[in-house]
């Protein structure tokens, strides 16, 4: 009797990936609007802003183009890997949200996932 093969194929892995950091990214608006709302403009503005900006590019053009999402899978992944080796280094450098603790977990999370289902093929 063959055994069935029972993993799941990496390009699902890298299309859910890819929709799931889009839509997070996303809903970084809403932390941006009460953000700006309560402190005004200001430098952590920008970085939710970038998040959103990145969210809006990969739902628009990744949802459902299966030759995005390996390329973004490792795009991203090493890209919030640097960030997060950033961020363990210099902790809370210049007093920016973007490199507190917290930040720098999910950025490792992200970045390490993001790399791992990026570097499997089919």
């Amino acid at each position: 009797m063959a055994r069935k093969n029972t993993t799941l194929p990496f390009t699902f892995l890298q299309k859910w990936y890819t929709r799931i950091i889009g839509i997070a990214f996303l809903l970084v608006v809403i932390s941006l609007i009460l953000d700006v709302a309560h402190f005004g403009h200001r430098p952590e503005s920008w970085h939710k802003a970038f998040h959103v900006l990145l969210g809006s590019a990969v739902v628009y053009w990744g949802w459902n183009n299966s030759a995005f999402w390996r390329p973004f899978c490792l795009a991203n992944g090493f890209f919030f890997a640097f960030v997060a080796a950033f961020g363990w280094t210099f902790p809370d450098f210049a007093m920016l949200d973007a490199f507190n603790f917290t930040d720098t977990i999910l950025h490792t999370i992200v970045g390490i996932a993001g790399i791992i289902i990026g570097l499997h093929r089919r």
